[in-house]
């Protein structure tokens, strides 16, 4: 497999993680929950926002695994949305049907 081709932005409100270890227990479910078949590419947290980073060449079977998983998806207020790696535009994935745009700060 070469590099992957996009980038997967999963994003929640900053207080959905009240605390550091909350946040990294999410990101390593997260890596044991996608395995091999998508990478998962760290986090950054500002702005009222974490934001974790997946590069794959599936954005869609990334979303099914997750949605399967059934927990990583389960916060009322978590996006995700997907871009190509070298794109800039964010084409939203979930919440299926949300008409807000999707920004990272």
């Amino acid at each position: 497999m070469g590099e992957p081709a996009h980038q997967l932005v999963i994003q929640f409100p900053q207080s959905a993680f009240p605390d550091f270890d909350e946040l990294v227990g999410y990101e390593d479910v997260l890596i044991l929950t996608l395995g091999d078949a998508h990478e998962v590419d760290g986090h950054d947290i500002g702005s009222g926002e974490v934001n974790f980073f997946v590069l794959t060449d599936d954005p869609t079977g990334a979303l099914q695994t997750m949605r399967d998983d059934g927990a990583l998806l389960s916060h009322p207020e978590v996006r995700m949305a997907a871009r190509l790696i070298e794109g800039e535009d964010l084409a939203l994935l979930w919440p299926i049907g949300d008409e807000r745009a999707f920004t990272v700060v």
